[in-house]
């Protein structure tokens, strides 16, 4: 039963071959026992598997030398993938013919999913450095550990050395082991393997890890002098800004999602325990260096040592880093409960009280209750054949503690269970369904768990990484602020890569015309583009919309109903969306923007009102429109935001041809506003302030950092007056609304929000963009430099005072770090932004003679 539960779960034909040791001897004609896996529903499952006859030999091994490795020979591991996507099955067969390693691809569907296997020196993601360093050793090394397509750990019996081969580089792994080593915190020395950081070598030291001694004499005292350790480590005077962050995931474990999805009839208590969570977690935490992922198997021990207290040294410090404290022993206390062992529990608490002050009882609870949460899969992925029962009792004690932090004192002091290892079943649901009226505004659409972020009360609601929905995973691309019926949210399909999704979805080219194109996907997986959601920032639940459907915006299935190749680009739900029509016969390719019944005259009067800007730009160019959309067609280029090239001066022309189009439209425009209708520094430092309000609910780890800058940047515009020659400007002028092609003027989008107001305030908002995407890593340095440089060449020619640019600059980057904090992708670089931004204690004023100062004549910095 649980074995047909997954292959639900995994939602791909064949994959209970993967799933059950029997199927997969059979598959591969030699007795195999699962070792670990991942399933991405309806993508891939990957597991890693083991000779049963090696394992026998690791074993006989470690009999005869207790200090023996007892892992198998590298020989007898393996991998299995099944993967949807032929491009993905091209790219590991690719990358294994490189290295000369053999890929096993199995009988199949031509149309998959693909069945592939190998040895360790195929693996999807590691086999090229697996290859390079077995054929550098002189020694046959053990395997201590495999995560298919996410690492390997070998030991090499002869030199008595462990190496640590990974996907990614292990920098900050290296940065934070000495740190703990300057610190006198006993650990483990790393070094990189012939100047490769994802390859790191260390010594192999002790006789094992404190879970396998669990039933030691001296286990308890080993547990005592690793919470004396863990103590001496939290209390370090390490600064924050030395360290990389602690890699501890969200707040809320991502896990619980997964977790509803394979036991729907736990959804509504899952749902519920998230939302308990939150309440219970500490909002400032006691913060320093920390472990991130401590458990007893992290810790080796010397049990030949006679002290009184065994010597031990923590390993796998890869999640090391900056975090909450309490995190390291919830952590503990969590994986000593799920393995029974209680008292090694209770002994790390004891150790660590010694030499420290451990959290209150609540925060402890609630920390333990997270860490239960985050590892109630582990019994999944490693394959215990009771996970069902094993994932129940986890969540039943999660919700235990939450209810009450006294049952993990209860839970500590209990006597360890005679039938070590014997699962006790769940005895029903942790806690009834929660109610929900979030179906009301659209009955079709399902309501399903948020990923990590989700939020449970207004103060606090974070927009998610992820939303399971339709049995897939859909990451969070864009966010809005609260409109009264929910956080507005765009999902993407998340496009697996071979087989992991590990890095973040590139942008994405696109012929401009989009609302914003460059954040968008063309995956096959998201056939009609991006889906509309809502997130309820009572409850912390997603309600997403059916695809290409918006319950305020009739007007977007009616569309995709009568143009079956057209594609959603953007979706804002319940304010507009964005589709793309192919051309079709003698009609080009045209975008429908739809808004809600009766607005669309809105978009038509500011195209009119923007008449200014055509002619030195080329505008959208209505086709039809009705009462909820207006279609135009498609303008020729790409955005300046996909980097044009440098050479032959692309780059440079184009920026330049857009600055002198600019000026053109400017002074084509009116000049006489009516009374109150200007934008300028009162307006945008209003705008600012409700930006701050908005940013505050949906990152509030964020809000002391944003607080600083925009105050800084609201003083700055405060020392400006109201502009003396007002003219028709964007208002939201970047890199996305500027297209380039070549031979024709500039194309210019989105001019519905051309108002009359400080011409300073398009060029700020064009070199504020310029310093984002260069900190993104969408610009190079080359790309950022010379546009800043022709936005100051415009300027100067305008004769926009510097200190006037720099105040509108420092308001739209202030801004920036409000509206990117709605962007899962790009929240913590924008806290970064707002760290960057708040001014040097001390740092003078600006001088108001320095407003009378053009470009030339002093520098305008960010």
């Amino acid at each position: 039963m649980s074995t047909a539960r997954l292959a639900a779960h995994a939602d791909l034909p064949g994959v209970e071959q993967l799933l059950e040791p029997g199927a997969l001897s059979a598959l591969h004609g030699e007795d195999l026992s699962l070792l670990r896996g991942r399933l991405k529903p309806g993508a891939s499952a990957l597991v890693a598997h083991c000779q049963v006859a090696a394992a026998a030999d690791a074993d006989a091994d470690a009999d005869v030398d207790a200090d023996a490795a007892r892992g198998p020979s590298p020989e007898g591991i393996g991998w299995t993938l099944l993967i949807a996507s032929p491009h993905k099955r091209d790219g590991v067969l690719r990358r294994a013919a490189r290295s000369g390693a053999e890929v096993h691809e199995h009988t199949c569907p031509a149309d998959g999913p693909f069945l592939l296997s190998g040895g360790l020196e195929a693996d999807p993601r590691l086999g090229r450095l697996v290859h390079r360093v077995l054929r550098s050793l002189r020694q046959t090394p053990r395997v201590l550990s495999y995560n298919p397509a996410r690492h390997l750990v070998l030991h090499l019996p002869q030199t008595g050395q462990v190496v640590r081969i990974a996907t990614r580089p292990l920098d900050d792994l290296l940065h934070v082991t000495r740190c703990w080593i300057a610190l006198g915190v006993p650990t483990i020395a790393q070094r990189p393997w012939r100047r490769r950081s994802s390859v790191l070598v260390s010594e192999h030291w002790g006789t094992g890890d404190l879970a396998h001694h669990a039933q030691h004499r001296r286990a308890l005292r080993a547990a005592e002098a690793a919470g004396a350790a863990l103590s001496q480590l939290h209390d370090a005077a390490v600064a924050a800004d030395e360290l990389p962050e602690a890699r501890l995931g969200e707040r809320i474990p991502a896990t619980l999602p997964e977790i509803a999805a394979l036991l729907p009839e736990q959804a509504p208590a899952v749902h519920r325990l998230g939302r308990l969570l939150r309440d219970r977690l500490p909002e400032h935490p006691r913060t320093g260096l920390i472990h991130g992922d401590l458990s007893p198997d992290q810790v080796l021990l010397d049990l030949q040592d006679t002290g009184s207290l065994p010597q031990i040294r923590v390993i796998d410090l890869d999640r090391s880093g900056h975090g909450p404290l309490g995190a390291d022993l919830g952590s503990w206390l969590a994986a000593c409960l799920s393995a029974d062992t209680p008292e090694l529990g209770a002994a790390l608490l004891a150790g660590y009280a010694r030499a420290g002050t451990p959290p209150e009882a609540d925060e402890l609870a609630a920390w333990t209750a997270r860490a239960l949460l985050a590892g109630a899969v582990d019994p999944v992925r490693r394959f215990r054949t009771d996970w069902p029962i094993l994932v129940g009792r986890r969540l039943e004690l999660a919700a235990a503690i939450l209810e009450d932090p006294a049952h993990l004192t209860k839970a500590l002091s209990a006597a360890p269970r005679g039938d070590r290892g014997a699962p006790v079943a769940a005895t029903g649901p942790i806690a009834p369904a929660v109610a929900t009226d979030s179906a009301a505004t659209d009955p079709a659409a399902p309501v399903v768990p948020a990923a990590p972020g989700a939020a449970t009360d207004p103060a606090v609601a974070v927009v998610p990484e992820r939303v399971l929905a339709d049995g897939a995973v859909w990451a969070v691309d864009r966010a809005w602020p609260h409109d009264g019926r929910g956080i507005p949210l765009e999902l993407r399909a998340e496009d697996p890569e071979d087989p992991e999704d590990t890095a973040d979805t590139a942008d994405t080219a696109d012929t401009g015309n989009a609302e914003d194109p460059a954040e968008r996907t063309d995956s096959a997986t998201a056939r009609r583009g991006p889906r509309g959601a809502r997130l309820d920032p009572e409850t912390g639940e997603v309600t997403v919309f059916a695809p290409g459907t918006d319950p305020r915006l009739p007007g977007l299935a009616r569309c995709l109903d009568a143009h079956p190749d057209a594609e959603v680009v953007s979706h804002r739900p319940g304010k507009r969306a964005v589709v793309r029509v192919p051309a079709a016969g003698e009609q080009g390719e045209r975008y429908v923007k739809i808004v809600r019944p009766g607005r669309a005259q809105r978009l038509r009067d500011a195209l009119t009102s923007a008449a200014s800007f055509d002619g030195s730009f080329r505008l959208q160019q209505e086709i039809t429109a009705d009462e909820d959309s207006v279609t135009t067609a498609a303008l020729a280029g790409r955005t300046l935001h996909e980097g044009l090239p440098l050479e032959d001066g692309v780059w440079r022309r184009a920026w330049r041809e857009t600055l002198t189009a600019w000026a053109q439209a400017l002074a084509a425009g009116p000049v006489t506003p009516p009374e109150g209708a200007v934008h300028g520094p009162a307006e945008e430092s209003a705008v600012l302030e409700s930006w701050r309000d908005r940013a505050r609910l949906v990152d509030p780890l964020g809000s002391d950092l944003r607080e600083r800058a925009i105050e800084a940047a609201r003083r700055e515009l405060g020392r400006l007056t109201a502009p003396e020659r007002p003219a028709l400007i964007h208002r939201d002028l970047h890199d996305k609304q500027i297209l380039h092609a070549p031979g024709l003027a500039p194309g210019l989008l989105d001019v519905d929000t051309a108002v009359l107001g400080d011409p300073a305030l398009d060029l700020a908002n064009l070199r504020a963009h310029a310093s984002w995407r260069e900190l993104q890593g969408i610009w190079n340095a080359e790309h950022a430099r010379i546009a800043r440089e022709e936005i100051d060449a415009a300027a100067l020619r305008a004769r926009i005072p510097a200190a006037t640019l720099a105040a509108y600059e420092s308001g739209t980057l202030a801004r920036l770090t409000c509206v990117y904090a709605f962007r899962p992708r790009w929240r913590a670089l924008a806290r970064e932004l707002a760290a960057d931004l708040r001014p040097a204690p001390g740092a003078p004023p600006v001088a108001p003679d320095d407003l009378l100062h053009t470009p030339d004549e002093r520098t305008v910095t960010t």
